[in-house]
């Protein structure tokens, strides 16, 4: 078995094995993810996955909020460009290819199904979706500021429903011309007057 350096740092090791995780969820699902199997996919100690998570609840919260992180950092507000220009790079960044492979989509399916499977899975998927949805009608706002707050909000939620809908359509298999109708549609969505 492969191990990290002795001098590896912590947030490396976390990571490592968060990535095992993720990676275990798309290829087998809730059922494929073991504290043993971590420490095997992770190349580490299975006492070191014991250190870093309690059980395999708490990989897959630590999971769940990782991706997160990920979906908020794709809405986030960065200075520098127009924010209609935001806007439209935001949602075009939904169907940059690395989200579009089987072992992305196939994680993203996992990751929906956990929510039916335990409360506190539930319950991080739904305030990831939140936040995703905050960030992206501040965006809008931002590119359409005549717009009340409620408006935004709904076109996120609309938006939402159109990228999750691409995204289970682009793992029953890679339609690229539907694929950008889809994210035309949304920025139809977002930046109609």
């Amino acid at each position: 078995m492969v191990g990290l350096p002795v001098d590896a740092p912590e947030k490396d090791r976390q990571e490592r094995i968060l990535d095992a995780v993720l990676s275990l969820l798309s290829q087998h699902g809730i059922s494929g993810v073991s504290m043993r199997a971590v420490a095997r996919e992770a190349g580490v100690a299975l006492g070191l996955v014991s250190y870093y998570f309690e059980d395999k609840t708490s990989l897959i919260r630590a999971a769940l909020r990782r991706i997160e992180e990920q979906d908020v950092a794709l809405v986030q507000i960065t200075p520098g460009s127009s924010p209609e220009r935001q806007l439209r790079a935001a949602l075009r960044r939904v169907a940059a290819p690395e989200f579009l492979t089987t072992e992305y989509l196939s994680l993203r399916l996992q990751l929906w199904s956990l929510a039916q499977a335990h409360e506190d899975f539930a319950q991080i998927n739904t305030a990831a979706q939140k936040r995703y949805r905050a960030g992206l009608a501040a965006l809008i706002h931002a590119a359409r500021p005549h717009l009340g707050r409620g408006e935004c909000n709904r076109r996120a939620a609309d938006v939402d429903v159109v990228q999750n809908g691409m995204w289970l359509t682009a793992l029953l298999g890679l339609d690229r011309a539907s694929l950008r109708r889809a994210v035309a549609r949304c920025e139809e969505i977002a930046l109609a007057p």
